[in-house]
């Protein structure tokens, strides 16, 4: 199961606020308990803004897999096409490459 960015963002907030309020406890009462939960609440809450970080960028890496599948299976299927409807087939899938390239930013105008 993937957890959405906000959610990640928000149990991230959960442990860090529990990680201060042992901290404060700590500092009031010097239970070494309390600084024991206080520096695993600060490593969940890392790692959850970690995930969250990561994943943005998983979305878009799963993005582009999927129009590199297109992509791919587009070729493939041009190996199999009537030589009549191939050169139109092979012009689409090019326009459609290059209109793919420059939306990421890879390629210019040109």
């Amino acid at each position: 199961m993937i957890l959405p960015k906000a959610k990640l963002e928000e149990l991230a907030e959960k442990y860090a606020a529990k990680a201060e309020k042992d901290y404060r406890n700590y500092q009031e009462t010097g239970i070494t308990r309390y600084d024991t939960s206080r520096r695993n609440n600060e490593d969940l809450a890392d790692a959850l803004k970690m995930a969250a970080d990561a994943a943005e960028e998983h979305e878009a890496y799963y993005s582009i897999r999927a129009q590199m599948m297109d992509f791919a299976s587009r070729a493939q299927r041009l190996k199999y096409a009537e030589a009549s409807t191939r050169e139109k087939q092979t012009e689409a899938l090019i326009k459609s490459i290059v209109s793919y390239g420059r939306m990421m930013g890879l390629i210019g105008e040109g």
